[in-house]
């Protein structure tokens, strides 16, 4: 008997038929022309449901059994009218609707299972057929997340408790995307259900093996890649799938951050020889790239026309990849503002970009903040484990550092040993939203035209409104600030103490006009980040929230490959006189 077993839930083309934008929905149960195309692709021949379920038939029986749950429906039966009544005609027996959206390569393969209702178990083969296989986990595929996909999970659960039972997002949806995620969320929460961001890492989960879904062959002479960065062997496959339709891609290397992934622009040339629309091609271990999926599509309706749109995404072996596009991104080459602001990138425009991204573009998503009871040492991920390695970063296990200008503070390694001696607050609450989650100066893309893009969506997640802004004030000091000598470093740790006697954040920063020339842009640009404070934090202007946050981005500096040793100095004296000002706080 196969150890897993594969259920597919109305995989049909009632439910999931790709439409088009405007078209007008075939029936009430449809998820809509967002989801279908995100669940069956742009070209749902090559689009994920295929090819996993081509992969699923390739398996052996004996590793995985598979079983096809469908609506199946009688108008002419009294007891489904009620429900047919209230939903409208769909799936009915043997119609076009009622087939499967997907090539059922062996019909004796499969157990099929009719189901007349929203209970798969009631009056259906579906108990016998379990019994039949004995499985020790399953995993469900399928629509909608909320509806019939969490109702088999939970009738699974309650059922058949020593089950294993698991999920994938990029193969499961809904009519709403929120709703998708909520109930994902709940069915890890309260059901116990595995969910699996990327196909990969579902299909490992199934059947124990790192065979991979293969993906479709290319053309043998085209898509030509050029400019193509060193890119290995299994992600230039990846970036010939995902351009697959075109005569040659351009590639060129953005960076996007420093996570070590490979992040490209590209323009592609279609067949008819079309310049198409400018992507951004993100490649990564494939389960960060499937969390890195699932976390953008999460906001992906909020941020709108500001943000870019996943085309398509692919996973082959142990990468991943997502093709970004951005519709309206103009032409010619696109740099960061990383880049821009180190060759002098003026105050006004400095000023509008940041406008672009924190009012305009994550404005969105930090306009929904709510209060929260947290303890923001946790969050930030603090632990006293982290002491020696931070000692380590520090390069001295003395108790009192010394710095320029005759300053002392105490080594930042003891804050870490002493802190399950903090005391937190017990009702502490602060500002909780989606936040990018990695906000550095390589992950703004400014286009030929000037036009704001974000990239790198794999920290989104719900948490403190002011995070964003604190990276990137902190990449602006320590990356973006040249320090050529003590004197500058000097300057610099004043400007630090200038920042720590800020006692209200609900206040604009003061206009430091003696401030020292090579810092004088960033005491500006430090005041642009500011002003944002006030409109995310309402009335909790505590700045302690800001020292947590500041913190732990002065201590992973210390790491950086990117930061002068002038700046880590920089960055440490920062750390150092922050933990003492939580310290002391608390």
């Amino acid at each position: 008997m196969p150890p897993a077993v594969l259920i597919t839930q109305c995989l049909q083309n009632d439910f999931v038929k790709p439409i088009g934008r405007h078209e007008a929905l075939p029936n009430m149960l449809h998820v809509g022309y967002e989801e279908a195309r995100r669940l069956m692709g742009e070209r749902p021949a090559e689009g994920p449901v295929a090819r996993f379920m081509a992969w699923a038939y390739g398996q052996r029986e004996d590793a995985l059994g598979l079983v096809h749950i469908r609506d199946w429906h009688d108008a002419r039966d009294a007891h489904q009218r009620e429900h047919l009544g209230y939903y409208g005609d769909h799936c009915l027996a043997d119609s076009w609707g009622a087939a499967f959206c997907f090539d059922v390569q062996d019909p004796r393969r499969a157990s099929i299972v009719n189901s007349r209702g929203l209970n798969d178990f009631l009056g259906t083969g579906l108990e016998g057929t379990l019994v039949r296989l004995r499985p020790q986990r399953v995993g469900i595929v399928g629509v909608w997340t909320e509806a019939k996909v969490s109702f088999l999970a939970y009738d699974l659960r309650t059922r058949r408790p020593e089950l294993e039972i698991g999920v994938c997002s990029a193969l499961t949806a809904s009519s709403s995307r929120a709703q998708h995620f909520l109930a994902l969320d709940q069915m890890r929460k309260l059901l116990h259900v595995a969910v699996f961001e990327s196909v990969a890492s579902f299909t490992e989960w199934l059947t124990g093996d790192a065979a991979e879904v293969p993906l479709p062959a290319t053309h043998a002479e085209h898509p030509g890649l050029e400019g193509a960065p060193d890119l290995s062997p299994a992600d230039a496959a990846l970036v010939r799938y995902l351009f697959r339709d075109c005569r040659t891609a351009r590639l060129h290397a953005l960076g996007g951050g420093f996570s070590g992934n490979a992040v490209l622009m590209a323009h592609g040339v279609d067949l008819h020889g079309h310049e198409q629309v400018p992507h951004v091609v993100k490649i990564g271990p494939q389960h960060a790239i499937g969390a890195e999926r699932a976390a953008f599509e999460r906001i992906e309706a909020v941020l709108g026309n500001s943000a870019p749109r996943i085309a398509d995404f692919a996973d082959a072996g142990d990468r991943g990849a997502i093709k970004y596009r951005y519709a309206a991104m103009g032409r010619g080459e696109s740099t960061t503002f990383q880049r821009k602001y180190a060759s002098g990138l003026g105050t006004d425009e400095i000023e509008r970009i940041l406008r672009v991204v924190f009012e305009d573009q994550l404005g969105r998503l930090y306009a929904a903040a709510t209060p929260e009871r947290v303890d923001l040492l946790a969050y930030y991920g603090f632990d006293p484990s982290y002491a020696p390695r931070v000692e380590s970063r520090v390069g001295s296990a003395a108790e009192i550092l010394e710095f320029p200008g005759g300053r002392k503070a105490r080594n930042v390694a003891a804050f870490y040993r002493d802190l399950s001696e903090v005391t937190r607050p017990p009702s502490e609450t602060h500002s909780f939203a989606y936040v990018h989650g990695d906000l550095n100066g390589a992950n703004i893309v400014l286009d030929a035209t000037g036009t704001v893009w974000l990239i790198d969506f794999f920290h989104t997640h719900r948490g403190h409104v002011l995070r964003d802004l604190v990276k990137l004030e902190n990449d602006l000091l320590y990356i973006f600030t040249p320090l050529e000598s003590e004197s500058d470093l000097e300057a610099a740790l004043a400007f630090t103490d200038r920042l720590l006697r800020v006692a209200d954040l609900g206040a604009p920063l003061d206009d430091w006009r003696a401030a020292p020339e090579v810092l004088r842009r960033a005491w500006g640009t430090v005041r642009v980040l500011r002003a944002f404070y006030p409109g995310l934090l309402r009335e909790d202007s505590d700045p302690r929230q800001l020292w947590i946050g500041q913190l732990r981005y002065a201590v992973h500096t210390l790491s950086f490959d990117e930061s002068s040793p002038l700046q880590k100095r920089w960055a440490l004296y920062a750390a150092c006189r922050l933990a003492e000002k939580i310290l002391s706080g608390y």
